[in-house]
This record gives structure tokens, sequence and C-alpha cells, in this order.
């Protein structure tokens, strides 16, 4: 299964941009994509205006009461493109996975049980902080992704971020197959931006996605009104450098050539 989880310890970094602009990218090339949302804020849900039916399973029903995986998946407006959304029940999922044995493990042994799923890619949205929730999505993530934009307190999070995921790597003997930086919103005229792309290429260079997303307002026009970027604006600078994102992520991960 591949799985790809995107998340960052720093806020702001625009986790949920990334993890919907890659979904709709993705799909509307052709490949089935899976999204779940585990942002208790479930702003990813917001953007493809969907919410659990009140007769519906759902993700915190799959992770605490062991319901069917399957059954909490709802169809986006997007051909290709399925999403497990945020329930109001995920501000109150932390707590309930303390008391599950193998609680770490949930969402893992949830998309396991679910095999074979119909999809070329599932795409886990994280929330940026450390809890039960953010355990169970880097448990069940094969690829890490991790946006910073290019300031210091980005370059300063990393380190913590990676001193957290060695640590956890040792105590429970999970590693990911591949952990990639990938830096946003950056301003190639302002020098600071600048310096610290060097700064992260300095130190982080094998990490680094060789692509870049450039600090661009038709992004933020098009995350207002709901729809991808690649349609309201698919000349844009933005545009194009997701395109060249996913189509790193498509040949690293779903070994398939550019369409």
């Amino acid at each position: 299964m591949n799985s790809l989880a995107v998340f960052s310890l720093k806020g702001g970094t625009g986790k949920t941009t990334i993890s919907a602009s890659l979904g709709w990218i993705l799909a509307e090339e052709g490949f089935r994509i899976l999204l779940i949302d585990m942002d208790p804020q479930g702003h990813l849900s917001h953007f493809f205006k969907v919410h659990p039916r009140p007769d519906q399973s759902t993700l915190f029903g799959a992770l605490i009461a062991d319901q069917p995986l399957r059954e909490a998946v709802v169809p986006t407006a997007y051909p290709n493109l399925e999403i497990i959304p945020a329930g109001a029940e995920n501000w109150h999922l932390n707590e309930a996975l303390i008391a599950r044995p193998w609680r770490e493990w949930k969402l893992k042994d949830a998309l396991e049980a679910a095999q074979p799923l119909p999809y070329d890619l599932v795409l886990i949205d994280v929330g940026g902080n450390l809890s039960l929730v953010t355990y169970n999505a880097l448990m069940a993530a094969r690829v890490l992704l991790i946006p910073v934009l290019p300031d210091l307190f980005s370059y300063l999070s990393l380190k913590t971020l990676f001193a957290f995921l060695q640590e956890t790597g040792q105590k429970y003997h999970v590693f990911f197959k591949m952990v990639w930086v990938l830096i946003n919103k950056i301003n190639q005229h302002r020098p600071l931006d600048r310096e610290n792309r060097q700064a992260l290429e300095m130190y982080y260079g094998k990490f680094l996605v060789p692509e870049v997303v450039r600090e661009d307002a038709k992004l933020v026009q098009a995350l207002r009104e709901q729809v991808p970027v690649t349609r309201t604006a698919p000349q844009s600078t933005a545009a194009r450098d997701l395109k060249k994102v996913a189509r790193f992520i498509r040949m690293t991960m779903l070994g398939a050539p550019v369409p």
C-alpha cells in the first residue's frame, strides 16, 4: 500500500494545502487517491465540502470501535478522489485512543484490514502537533512529506522533527521508506528567502524535494473558492510548481511515467 503523510511540527507551512493540491492533481492524472483527514480542525474536509453522513461510519468509529474503514469513505466532486473526512468527534479522538490497546497502530491496522483498497495512493493530512493521532498517521505511512517555509523557525523545527523521528523509529522499530522536505511559499526575490533556502540545502539537502512551491496569490484564491488551482488558473506559478511536485511523488512512489 502506497501511503504518504504530510506533516510538520510548525504551523502555517501549508500541510493541508499541499495535501489537497497533490490529491487534486494526481486524481486529475488518472490515479485513484484516498485522502484521510487526521487534523481535528478538518480543513481538508472543508476544502472538499464533505462531511460524514449521520448514519455513516467515521474515522473515529474505525479507530475506536473497530468499524470497517471502507465504510467511512466519502466521494468528492472529483473523479478518482475520495476522502475519509474529519467528523466533530475527531476533537476527542486523541483522548479516546489513550484507552485502546496498541493505540499507536490503529490506523495502520484498519488500513491493512481493509485491503485490498482500490487506490494507488493513500494521502494522510496530519495536524501540526504531537499526539496519538499523529502517531497513528506516521505509523500508517510509508513516506513522509514535510512542508517548510523559507524561514528560521521552519529550519529550527526540522532539527526537532528529525530527532523525534529517530527516537520514534528506534522505539517502535518503524522507519519511513522515504522522508522528503518541501520548500513552500518561497519568494525568490526576497533575499532572506534565498538565504534560508541555501541553509536548508546545506543541512538537509539529501531530503529536499528538487522542486519548490513559489508564493502565489492564485493558490490562495483557489483554496478560498474551494476549487483546484489547476482548474482556476492552470498556467499560474502555483499550478505549475504543484504539478512538478506531483510528478516527483508519482515517480518516486508510484513508479509511473509522466502522462
